[in-house]
């Protein structure tokens, strides 16, 4: 693919035809087709154009889905020090791409690796996007959830709740998330029981 003559929309089709494959879990033929598309869109628009970065990203996200994760980790990696280089270390974006990496080493089961990563980005996100957020509010999650794995069921627990609190707030009592926030809490509250 990447010595044909260089066709945006083509290179579109055949992402969004990727995204209906790892929906569908053909996810080895996802990752083909987003092996090529990143190929050339690196020969053609270079590393820093905000589709290969996209590209890069879809890919790893699949790679991630067939637990490739050192792959993961480099794709993602780079994505970061090219947003931090363009935008920033504090933009949403840059935010984004770190959120990526943390939740890969979280999927690839590193806890002591996704924790500082997930307090990190949140202190970030608070700072820039505010608390009520819903990238916020995700991170919250996603360090509650790695606290639990590593044990610390009383600290994930208060993060929970706090979580709960937000999302009653903005989403409202009945909405999913807010749902699936108390679930959380009681599985941790039922560890804290078990200890």
């Amino acid at each position: 693919m990447a010595n044909q003559k260089f066709d945006p929309a083509t290179l579109s089709e055949i992402e969004a035809r990727a995204r209906k494959l790892h929906s569908s879990k053909q996810i080895a033929a996802a990752v083909d087709l987003l092996r090529g598309v990143l190929a050339t869109r690196l020969e053609a628009q270079g590393e820093r154009h905000f589709q290969t970065i996209n590209s890069r990203s879809g890919l790893a996200r699949s790679l991630r889905a067939m637990h490739e994760y050192d792959e993961c980790f480099v794709l993602y990696t780079e994505n970061i020090r090219i947003h931090t280089d363009k935008l920033g270390p504090e933009h949403p974006q840059t935010l984004r791409s770190l959120s990526r990496l943390a939740n890969t080493y979280f999927a690839a089961g590193m806890y002591a690796a996704a924790s500082p990563m997930f307090v990190e980005i949140l202190a970030l996100r608070e700072n820039v996007l505010g608390r009520d957020h819903p990238d916020t509010i995700r991170s919250r999650s996603s360090l509650a959830n790695t606290l639990s794995e590593l044990g610390l069921h009383s600290e994930a627990a208060v993060l929970h709740q706090e979580i709960i609190d937000d999302r009653v707030r903005v989403l409202g009592s009945d909405h999913p998330r807010t749902e699936l926030s108390r679930v959380r809490l009681e599985t941790v509250n039922q560890s804290v029981r078990q200890s």
